[in-house]
């Protein structure tokens, strides 16, 4: 199944949409290489959830709500992270009519493209302001333009115009014309078969008509119908019909099809969420399928072996059996020719005055005077002789069997995983900020940047709180929520938070950390003086904590039906949580502290909610901790018992 200019057109309104943030732009934090020949890209933000974009060069763009697992970054994968990441994602468009979908970057090196384009064999692109290409998925060479690295990147030519621009003394052309008015409408307007045929269908006019014998009335109806269409096609209505042969998609289309009336069908709210229901899981499928490939073929060459050594036992069993039949009338008779003319065996003479039995044993010469006695003795032993042979063949038929029945089990193992396709699991509103539970139970948010910070005071703070920063450059404030109760406690954690979550942490040096009323944090600066953004004015008495202690713990809590991780201040976490890490800052890296972080915490961990958190990213670690290195002080359980949650 591919896509048309006209869906692709809807998908990138609808994803200019999804990425247009008031509150700040995307930056795409990596790239992944998933179904053997799609890409993932991860966009995060300081303030919303964060994103899954999957390109398909075949097939097309959309952003997913699966929880899709990393695959492989080789490749082509290198290139892209090394020219996108941390590039702010500013907009996304279609060249006229084309099945072309260019994503703009804001990077650190300048203005970056990257190009997707959807037909033949398809490509992903990346050019600079300049559109010169610094990278491709595949090189082209062609006569009407080449895309090699370093090379200008020009789109294809244009051949066709854009269905959606069309005007009605365009079609007044088509009686001008001596071809069919299906290819008359093909070749000159960007616009897929099956809607040009649903369009004539509608229109009351054959497909193959010649565009000369169409009357003026006719000419009228396909005008209105376009126009019908056109509308459609610039609206804002994302409803796609999904069309489906064999319960996999066939079709989607932005107008229900008559040509399609056989097959099931389905009206999709959202094309974005057409695209990811259905096309999603089935490269999935697919992926695994060729993943599979290998273990399949392992197993039919067992099956074929295991049957020719099944074949080869019988012929043995039944050679056997006749042998122990012939030693026996040979034992109860004097005469050898007697017995081999009953059953009509032959006898053969390789040189005079010897014999020889072929289905005794074709290499054995036997003297004349040899007796039924001592040839049925010979009989006997080739006989056993056989039958030991069968028992090592099934020996080894039965080491086949037991490696055919491992690999079938393997196979069903992947047949019952292959579909667990999970949706995203979807953060808790505060998870976006730094958060923690005082040991009195409060939600205490703080700014994870100057974007966040910003938005708490702005969008967050009420009348009574207590707002918390740390008396250096580089703090996030943090709220803590005035409850009709005594918080000092809460007062001592908060500050405890502000503080490591400080640029202190980095510079691992004490801190003090003050907190004031909502109404001394003024959110414009003094005539003359300039604020940057997430800072504010503060006036008045400022209520000094001094000399914090630089140390959070990372713990393990379930939230509102979801497990989760939580940092902050020890006492917090320790009533909070079932178990945890204590950190102080320290030289080890994040990635690496978290992986270790991840190996502790799952160790005190029971079964089931050690899978859950083995199954957490260590991206889902480092966001827990605070910017700069740390190391690990020890581990312990927490006050909450495992068993509460089951």
């Amino acid at each position: 199944m591919e896509l048309s200019s006209l869906e692709l057109s809807k998908i990138i309104t609808c994803l200019n949409n999804e990425f247009n943030e008031e509150t700040g732009k995307y930056y795409l934090n990596n790239t992944y290489q998933v179904f053997n020949n799609s890409f993932l890209f991860k966009f995060n933000h300081s303030l919303k959830d964060k994103k899954f974009l999957i390109v398909n060069p075949k097939i097309g763009i959309w952003t997913s709500e699966f929880d899709l697992k990393n695959k492989t970054a080789e490749g082509y994968v290198q290139s892209l992270r090394k020219n996108l990441t941390r590039g702010k994602i500013v907009k996304l468009e279609q060249p006229n009519g084309e099945r072309i979908c260019i994503i703009t970057f804001e990077t650190k090196k300048g203005i970056r493209k990257l190009i997707c384009e959807f037909f033949r064999e398809g490509n992903l692109v990346v050019v600079d302001q300049n559109n010169k290409i610094l990278s491709c998925l595949n090189q082209l060479n062609v006569r009407h333009r080449n895309i090699i690295p370093g090379g200008k990147y020009k789109l294809p030519p244009e051949h066709r115009k854009n269905i959606l621009n069309l005007q009605y003394e365009d079609i007044l052309q088509i009686p001008q014309s001596n071809i069919e008015i299906a290819k008359w409408i093909g070749r000159n307007y960007s616009i897929s078969k099956k809607y040009v045929e649903e369009i004539l269908h509608l229109s009351n006019i054959n497909n193959d008509i010649l565009c000369s014998s169409l009357s003026q009335k006719q000419i009228d109806s396909l005008y209105k119908e376009l126009k019908s269409f056109i509308k459609i096609g610039n609206s804002n209505n994302m409803n796609v019909w999904v069309y489906y042969e064999k319960n996999n998609i066939s079709d989607i289309s932005i107008i229900k099809l008559h040509a399609n009336e056989q097959q099931e069908c389905k009206k999709i709210d959202s094309i974005i969420q057409a695209l990811d229901k259905n096309i999603t899981p089935e490269l999935l499928k697919k992926e695994q399928k060729i993943g599979q490939e290998p273990l399949n073929n392992k197993i039919m060459k067992l099956e074929q072996t295991i049957k020719l050594q099944g074949n080869a036992k019988n012929e043995q069993k039944k050679k056997a059996e006749l042998l122990r039949q012939i030693a026996e009338d040979l034992g109860n008779s004097t005469k050898i020719k007697t017995v081999f003319s009953k059953r009509k065996i032959e006898i053969i003479s390789p040189k005079e005055g010897f014999f020889s039995v072929p289905i005794i044993d074709p290499k054995l010469s036997m003297p004349i005077k040899t007796t039924a006695i001592k040839l049925s003795s010979i009989t006997y032993s080739r006989a056993k002789q056989i039958e030991k042979k069968i028992e090592k063949i099934e020996k080894a038929e039965l080491k086949l069997q037991n490696q055919l029945d491992k690999l079938k089990k393997k196979t069903s193992q992947q047949n019952v995983d292959e579909i667990k396709l999970k949706v995203k699991d979807k953060p808790l509103w505060f998870e976006r900020y730094r958060w923690f539970l005082t040991s009195q139970k409060t939600l205490v948010i703080g700014g994870r940047d100057a974007h966040s910070n910003n938005a708490i005071i702005q969008k967050h703070v009420q009348e009574n709180d207590a707002i918390f920063h740390a008396d250096i450059i580089g703090s996030p404030f943090f709220i803590l929520r005035e409850e009709n109760k005594d918080q000092s406690l809460s007062y001592s954690e908060v500050a405890w938070a502000t503080a490591s979550f400080s640029r202190a942490w980095r510079t691992q040096t004490p801190v003090s950390v003050y907190w004031v009323k909502p109404d001394q944090v003024k959110k414009s600066a003094t005539s003359g003086t300039y604020l940057p953004k997430g800072s504010f004015m503060i006036i008045g008495k400022k209520n000094m904590i001094k000399k914090i202690k630089l140390e959070i713990a990372v713990g393990v809590i379930k939230i509102q039906d979801r497990y989760t991780l939580m940092s902050g201040p020890l006492d917090a976490i320790k009533s909070n949580c079932i178990a945890f890490v204590v950190l102080k800052p320290g030289k080890i890296k994040a990635s690496d502290i978290a992986k270790k972080i991840k190996q502790e915490i799952i160790s005190m961990l029971e079964n089931q909610t050690a899978k859950i958190y083995q199954a957490k990213s260590i991206d889902e670690f480092i966001k827990a901790l605070p910017a700069g290195g740390a190391e690990i002080i020890r581990k312990e359980k927490g006050d909450i018992n495992q068993n509460k949650y089951n």
